[in-house]
This record gives structure tokens, C-alpha cells and sequence, in this order.
């Protein structure tokens, strides 16, 4: 499969800067290693020819060299075309976005016919130019750190979860990952609840194949073995990366090719494992238990849920979660939430991973059963908002209020009509206002 990557190079490491230096100084000082990542471990897009490999023929990266000159041996050593965008304005503005979308059109037309075009860049602007390349049936592959739009997730055939890319591509250490391997899947699991309740230290406390069955042959009856278990013990659907980062942690032989399959897709697909389904039309992929969790039905009802004295904020809270992607989380529960980060802010600093689990930690401890990707959600939401932690303003009203905020522009930004009722109800659901 011939690929093209452009790299809006400012967009990505500002967004990982905001979240955590040293990977954004990864990402920007070892490029090669990230590329390698994508050609050998990302999944191909859906509708590929059987048997495809990536192959990233094309290698263009975007940046202002006044401000990111330092950067520039680095993605020369690793085959980046280098295409300078000093910024235009005082405000510092660049055309980095129109050089990019030129030179997509551009390789639209070329000969050499390329099959996937690979956007990094969170630039909703470049949601046409996507919408252009699947008129002309071609792959569309994309990473937006921070919060992109609707629309313009939907226009990408593969979206690139942040988090996994983190992860794999820029080595961001999660402990919840490095510890032993027993409740490594029920960890993993526990990240994609919604609003459920935290399950007891006793249950889903998976152990993975031993080294001696990740060694045999044949791996494909351990590796059956651990989806099975990973989506018996989740309480929600569970994404597909997930499950293929839970895989390589057990048989780090597949990450080269799946077994010739080319994409965790088809291998899982090549498997087949008895008692999971797969959902392949939310980006990435989502495996779930077909009699435990009909996801149709999940779906369109969406959780049943009682918020009691505030049942008048569900319908809007939940059309806001719809909508932008905020946790359905009870008020009470934000609140609970913002009381767990304020109290671990004043004995620790800020430390993204860290941080995020701590507060997980102390909301399950109390009996607040939040989720890992829950906590991970406010807290990137108050940093991409502009909040600097350790800065004195780290008390509940100042967080909950920062992050209400947060929430009011995505809706803006999903061009969600924000009147007066649905303001207050916002105001209310995550800042108790």
C-alpha cells in the first residue's frame, strides 16, 4: 500500500507539549522511531487489499523554522522532505495548512496513484481536503492530539487513538501497563466504562498466557484466550487497541506483521475468537460480548441511568456526550473527581500519567468507580484549556469552572446551539454552579 505522511509539525508537538514535554521532545528528537511504529505496528484503514503492507513513500514535514529550527536534523536524518512555514502574522501565524492541502492535491493527482494519505494535525480546517480524498476512494489515516471535531474524525477512515501513540510510538510510560502482568487485562478493561460502577478487587483479575504458551508455535488459542477474558471482564465495549497493546505485551513476535496478516484487524478476524464481536465502525475498532453487551441496542438507548435529584440535567448531559465526547459521569461524581485532583495537586506536582491515576485511585478508594480514560479526559481538558497546574488555582471551583468552560467551546465548536438553558445545565453538570 503506498502511503503519504504530512506532518503539521507545530499542531502535534504544541498538543503533546501540553500534555507532556518529554514526548513531545520525543516525537521531535526521534522521528525514526515513531515512523517505524507506523509502518510496522498501525493498523491499515478498512477496504485494503489483502495481504498490504504500508509503505510511506512520501515524508513531508511542515514547520516554522523560527521557532522549531533545532528540530529540523532530526527529521532530515529520518527522510522528512522539510517544508519551512515561518509564521505570516505577529500573532504567529503560519500556512502551514494551505501548504499542506496543495500538496495533498497535488499527490491526488500524481501517477504513482498513492493509496493512503496520513494527516497529523488536530486542524479541523483539513476536514474538506479529507472528505475530498474518500470521493476519490483513497485511505485517509489520522493523529489529532487534544479534542478534533466530529467531523473531522468522521472523515478519516483510521484515527489514530492519541493515547496508544503515546504509548507505542513515543514510549509514555503508563504504570498501570508496567506492572506484573496479572490484572494487566482488567486494568485495560476498566478503561472504557462510561459511568458503571467500579468492579471489586476480586473481579476481573485476568492472568495472561505464561511466557512458556507465548513461546509455542501456534499462539492463536493464548491469544483467544486473553481477548475473551479481557471483554468478559469489561463492564463496556473494549477498544481494539487496547486489546492489541494487551496482545504484544504477551507476544511481542506479532508486532512485526501479525503473523503476515498486516493489521490486528485481520488477524483477530483470522481467529475468530467464540464469544466476542467486533464493531468496526467507530474508529479503531471495539470487541464486546454479543449476549452480555448488545451494543446496537447500547447505542441507540444508550445507558440506563438514575441521577435522581438531577434527572432535569440527563437529556442535555447526555446529548453534550453524544455530541463532544464528555464522560456521562453523575455530577456527583465530577465533583468527586475535581475534589480528588485538588487534594493530590496540593501533596504532589503535575505529572500527566501519574497524576491521572493517583486521582483514579483515590475516586475508586472513596467509592466513586471513575474510569482511568474518565479522569484522563478533565484533566487533558483543563490543560487544553489553557490551566497550568501548580499555579496556585488547583481548588475545586477554579478546576470544575475551567473545565465547564472546556466543555461550552467543544459544543461551540460541534456548532451546538448554546442557549441559555443548556448553559446552565453545563454549568450545573460540571461545575455544580
Amino acid at each position: 500500500m503506498k502511503s503519504a505522511l504530512f506532518v503539521d509539525f507545530d499542531n502535534v508537538y504544541s498538543g503533546l507539549r501540553k500534555l507532556d514535554q518529554a514526548s513531545a521532545d520525543r516525537f521531535a528528537r526521534r522521528p525514526q522511531e515513531w515512523m517505524n511504529w507506523i509502518i510496522d505496528s498501525l493498523a491499515l484503514p478498512e477496504h485494503v487489499a489483502e495481504g498490504a503492507r504500508r509503505r510511506v513513500l512520501v515524508r513531508r514535514c511542515y514547520l516554522n523554522p523560527q521557532a522549531y529550527q533545532r528540530f529540523r536534523p532530526s527529521f532530515n536524518l529520518a527522510g522528512f522532505e522539510i517544508i519551512d512555514c515561518p509564521a505570516l502574522t505577529g500573532e504567529g501565524k503560519t500556512s502551514t495548512d494551505i501548504h499542506m492541502v496543495l500538496d495533498i492535491v497535488d499527490l491526488l493527482q500524481h501517477e504513482a496513484h498513492y493509496d493512503e494519505f496520513i494527516v497529523f494535525s488536530a486542524d479541523a480546517d483539513f476536514t474538506p481536503v479529507l472528505r475530498k480524498l474518500r470521493r476519490w476512494d483513497r485511505r485517509t489515516t489520522v493523529l489529532a492530539i487534544g479534542f478534533p471535531s466530529a467531523a473531522y474524525r468522521a472523515s478519516a477512515d483510521l484515527l489514530i487513538d492519541q493515547d496508544e501513540f503515546m504509548r507505542a510510538a513515543l514510549g509514555f510510560r503508563d504504570e498501570d501497563e508496567a506492572v506484573a502482568p496479572v490484572g494487566a487485562t482488567a486494568v485495560a478493561a476498566a478503561e472504557f466504562s462510561v459511568a458503571m460502577p467500579a468492579a471489586s478487587p476480586a473481579e476481573g483479575l485476568i492472568e495472561p498466557p505464561t511466557p512458556a504458551e507465548a513461546s509455542d508455535a501456534d499462539e492463536g488459542p493464548a491469544v483467544v484466550r486473553l481477548i475473551r477474558e479481557a471483554v468478559t471482564a469489561a463492564a463496556e465495549p473494549v477498544a481494539c487497541g487496547r486489546l492489541a497493546s494487551l496482545v504484544l505485551a504477551s507476544h511481542p513476535e506479532l508486532a512485526a506483521d501479525w503473523k503476515g496478516r498486516g493489521s490486528f484487524r485481520r488477524y483477530v478476524e483470522h481467529l475468530a475468537p467464540a464469544g466476542v464481536a467486533f464493531d468496526w465502525s467507530d474508529s479503531g475498532g471495539r470487541a464486546y460480548d454479543p449476549a452480555r453487551q448488545p451494543l446496537a441496542d447500547r447505542i441507540v438507548q444508550g445507558p440506563q441511568l438514575d441521577w435522581g435529584d438531577f434527572a432535569d440535567l440527563l437529556p442535555a448531559a447526555r446529548q453534550v456526550h453524544e455530541v463532544t465526547g464528555v464522560p456521562l459521569l453523575h455530577p456527583d461524581k465530577y465533583r468527586q473527581v475535581f475534589a480528588a485532583l485538588a487534594q493530590d495537586l496540593g501533596e504532589r506536582p503535575f505529572e500527566l500519567n501519574e497524576t491521572s491515576k493517583r486521582v483514579r485511585d483515590r475516586c475508586r478508594e472513596a467509592g466513586n468507580g471513575v474510569s482511568r480514560a474518565d479522569v484522563t479526559f478533565v484533566v487533558r481538558g483543563l490543560l487544553f484549556r489553557g490551566h497550568v497546574f501548580g499555579e496556585g488555582r488547583d481548588d475545586v471551583g477554579s478546576l470544575s469552572r475551567k473545565l465547564a468552560d472546556n466543555v461550552r467551546s467543544l459544543c461551540l465548536r460541534e456548532q451546538m446551539v448554546i442557549d441559555g438553558a443548556l448553559d446552565s445545565a453545563i454549568r450545573r453538570w460540571i461545575a455544580g454552579a
